[in-house]
């Protein structure tokens, strides 16, 4: 009789355990580690942005697709999200790049932009709208990525002149 009592405690138990859903509101997700939950309300830095195409904006040399190291803005960008599903981006600064023939004239311009946001998570897609823009977000432990076209472009500042124009892929990390 002790047996059977065991057994049905511990399968009830089990089934208790096994059928709740503790993140409910789907502001976790399961990180890449086994048992690390990462959570998207907070603060995450921004730590790249990719081009398409590798450039050599700051005339080292060496072309890259990071903007980041290329221009030496975008330093301290942050995105705040809130558990009520609301947000906050901060911008700091931005490259304004003007193509000279071969060369690049790349000046950091500082700014002190908010933009507000709200967002929603399905699983590991994080749907971020902005204004009326969705931009689909890829969470992946505590790095979380998302691609905004077009949103690169330099020129050489003439009317009906050249134009580079690139997608980005803005990559945040989220911050202890």
């Amino acid at each position: 009789m002790k047996k059977i009592a065991l057994s049905l405690l511990v399968f009830t138990v089990s089934f208790g355990i096994y059928s709740c859903d503790p993140w409910e509101d789907d502001s976790y997700h399961d990180g890449t580690t086994p048992g690390e939950e990462v959570e998207i309300p907070g603060n995450w830095k921004l730590t790249s942005i990719t081009l398409q195409e590798a450039f050599d904006f700051n005339g080292d040399g060496t072309a890259s697709t990071d903007l980041m190291a290329e221009t030496n803005c975008y330093q301290n960008e942050l995105m705040a999200f809130n558990a009520d599903f609301t947000g906050i981006s901060t911008s700091n600064s931005y490259a304004n790049v003007i193509v000279n023939g071969d060369t690049y004239i790349t000046e950091c311009i500082p700014e002190m932009e908010e933009t507000t946001f709200v967002w929603a998570q399905t699983q590991n897609t994080v749907v971020l709208t902005i204004d009326t823009q969705n931009i689909n977000a890829t969470l992946n432990g505590d790095v979380l990525a998302f691609t905004i076209p077009e949103g690169f472009t330099a020129s050489d500042g003439q009317p009906g002149g050249y134009t580079i124009t690139q997608d980005i892929i803005m990559t945040y990390q989220k911050l202890p």
